[in-house]
């Protein structure tokens, strides 16, 4: 199904309770040449404010948004079917703030039914015809005529017909028109604090300023910072320094054992016996023939070593 749109401008407002009211729908000819039929669309409207009726317990008739975007921005507070004017007249609470400043600026002009066609056809006048089946009622700021006024409720009560804001005009390529702000009111990007003559002017002060001897608040802070970090960086190394410097003496301090003239040996059970070990020393040396062959053997033992 198509999607539908039809925007019809808001009577009042009641500042007091941030109530708008207007109309949801009306048996009239809107921009597109086309007309609501009444008959047929009560039904689809009660539908969907009974459903959402029930969905809140009773707090809501309806969904109130914001250009037919996701913003929601109220309810539908009182829904009233006109059947001898064959109109929809409705009552919406805005509840966010933001949107509720542009109604009260008067930049939205009009409440604008959101939804889908359920049917279309030619009457037998050759008018066209439609049956609207609403998904959500919405605040719009389609332009009205520049007579067009509503009357605002006052929180102290009092009446004031205040003029609906006009909506810039389109140009030949169907882009809105685009509004050239002068050099001092030109801001260089979103969220500058200041604008370009002014940010001009500070600039200036400042380069004097340094010019006659200033340091900058933001980079004195700096510096003192960086000062206290190198500081305590450096007394850190400087302990770490005197550290291994004092680990490095104590190592040079420590006595070296003496070098070794001969290669080491297995000791076995029989060196223990010290006295055994001299006896067969002096039986070897009373045997002239056994020193002889241990001589040889001696002998020949270092002749197989020098070999390899």
């Amino acid at each position: 199904m198509a999607a539908l749109n039809m925007s019809i401008p808001i009577t009042k407002v009641d500042a007091a309770q941030r109530l708008v009211y207007g109309l949801a729908t009306a048996e009239i000819a809107d921009r597109s040449g086309e007309i609501c039929d009444y008959a047929t669309t009560k039904p689809l409207y009660e539908k969907w404010s009974q459903a959402i009726e029930e969905s809140t317990g009773g707090r809501s008739l309806g969904n109130v948004r914001s250009m037919h975007s996701a913003i929601a921005a109220g309810k539908v507070t009182a829904l009233t079917f006109n059947d001898k004017e064959k109109q929809i007249e409705i009552c919406a609470k805005v509840i966010d703030d933001a949107e509720w400043a542009k109604v009260e600026e008067g930049v939205y002009t009009g409440f604008s039914q959101g939804g889908i066609y359920a049917k279309r056809w030619t009457d037998e006048t050759g008018a066209k015809r439609y049956t609207a089946e609403p998904h959500e009622i919405s605040l719009v700021d389609i332009p009205c005529l520049p007579e067009a006024r509503f009357a605002m409720i006052k929180a102290d009560g009092t009446f004031e017909a205040r003029p609906f804001k006009s909506a810039p005009a389109a140009q030949p390529d169907g882009d809105v028109e685009k509004v050239t702000l002068p050099p001092s009111e030109r801001i260089e990007k979103i969220g500058a604090r200041n604008n370009e003559a002014d940010q001009e002017r500070i600039q200036h002060v400042h380069d004097t300023a340094v010019d006659l001897g200033a340091v900058c608040g933001a980079a004195k802070i700096y510096t003192v910072d960086l000062t206290k970090h190198f500081d305590v960086l450096a007394d850190r190394l400087l302990t770490k320094l005197d550290d291994i410097t004092r680990r490095v003496k104590a190592i040079e301090d420590e006595p070296r054992p003496l070098p070794l003239s001969m290669q080491a040996r297995a000791v076995g059970k029989h060196d223990d016996a010290g006295l055994e070990k001299d006896n067969r020393i002096e039986a070897l040396l009373a045997d002239p023939k056994a020193l002889s062959l241990l001589a040889i053997k001696l002998a020949q033992r270092q002749g197989d070593a020098n070999r390899r």
